[in-house]
């Protein structure tokens, strides 16, 4: 299958045929609005894969933010729960290490680790703060077992 790559630059916007570009590829969402079915595309500009990556290291952070958040404003969460949120962190981590490194820049690597970071740390902190409750509450048990 031939690759083909669009010159807008020149004055007859040419097209040429390639066989292998280095850049990012992706699969684009299919709605009733495209005119060209398209099956992938190869981003080769830096600056649009940049902000093509951020937009999805956005969502999908934006969604483990919610989930922090739920855990960390619920009282009656659980050890489990902020495990889940660890989890989904050190994923998105991973999708960011392995897939999304050799395109970002280093900047913007460092931010979105940061972020990644920030949630790590604050589940950390909840889980502690969890297991602190479970000890304190046994020892309440074991206390009011001996006042009889």
């Amino acid at each position: 299958m031939a690759s083909y790559l669009i010159n807008k630059g020149h004055k007859d916007e040419s097209v040429v045929t390639i066989r292998e570009i280095e850049g990012y590829t992706f699969r684009p969402r299919l709605n009733r609005d495209n005119l060209v079915k398209v099956n992938k595309v190869t981003v080769i500009d830096r600056v649009m894969i940049d902000k093509i990556l951020s937009m999805k290291f956005n969502k999908s952070f934006n969604k483990l933010a919610a989930m922090a958040m739920q855990v960390i404003n619920d009282d009656d969460s659980d050890e489990g729960d902020a495990e889940i949120v660890l989890d989904e962190a050190e994923l998105v981590k991973q999708v960011l290490l392995h897939r999304y490194q050799k395109f970002l820049s280093y900047e913007k690597e460092q931010l979105f680790l940061k972020k990644i970071r920030l949630i790590e740390h604050e589940m950390r902190l909840k889980q502690e703060k969890i297991k602190r409750k479970a000890i304190y509450l046994e020892e309440q048990k074991k206390e009011m077992g001996r006042s009889r």
